[in-house]
């Protein structure tokens, strides 16, 4: 589950348009990355330094002391940067709106106008009969930063319920240097 919450953050780097906007429901990732590109959104190409903070984690079951971390992890945030190449940016994949595959799809996705608003569904990795990721996200963006809040209910590692809730702002800060997270 970490690598889909790492993912989704990227999807709102597109700079689009003043008038484009994207409407899917029930599409993949690799739809939504079309339609993106089709309306003429394009991410812009550089360094992008992005800050979560968590209001709400909670696993069901959790033992005492990794819960009293979680809580003292609240309310922190961490700071990250990536690097997105001129050709990434021209063509986004689907890589860049969450996760790519058939794991996740979007039960709704909706972005112009500097809003987004969506809705996704992951398979869990734990097969059949294993509760699914359902995830919501909301946000604003412009061509050089974003802000946006995402909630995540689903299954933890070990089978439990889990419940997140985080804030992410990314911002552009100009040229790679090279000590980006790919």
């Amino acid at each position: 589950m970490r690598a889909k919450i790492a993912l989704i953050p990227l999807l709102l780097l597109a700079a689009c348009g003043e008038d484009a906007t994207v409407e899917k429901k029930n599409a993949s990732t690799a739809e939504v990355a079309k339609s993106v590109a089709d309306a003429g959104m394009k991410l812009k190409p550089g360094r992008w330094e992005l800050t979560m903070k968590f209001a709400k984690l909670e696993v069901e079951g959790m033992p005492p002391e990794a819960k009293q971390a979680m809580e003292q992890m609240m309310g922190q945030s961490r700071t990250f940067a990536s690097c997105l190449t001129p050709e990434e940016a021209e063509k986004p994949d689907g890589g860049f709106f969450g996760q790519q595959g058939e794991d996740c799809r979007y039960d709704s996705f909706t972005m112009g106008n500097g809003k987004i608003d969506a809705a996704m569904t992951c398979k869990s990795p734990g097969g059949e009969g294993t509760p699914a990721a359902k995830m919501k996200m909301s946000g604003t963006y412009s061509e050089g930063a974003y802000d946006m809040k995402m909630n995540m209910d689903g299954s933890a590692p070990n089978g439990k319920t889990m419940s997140v809730e985080m804030a992410m702002n990314s911002k552009h800060v100009g040229e790679c240097k090279g000590d980006e997270v790919s």
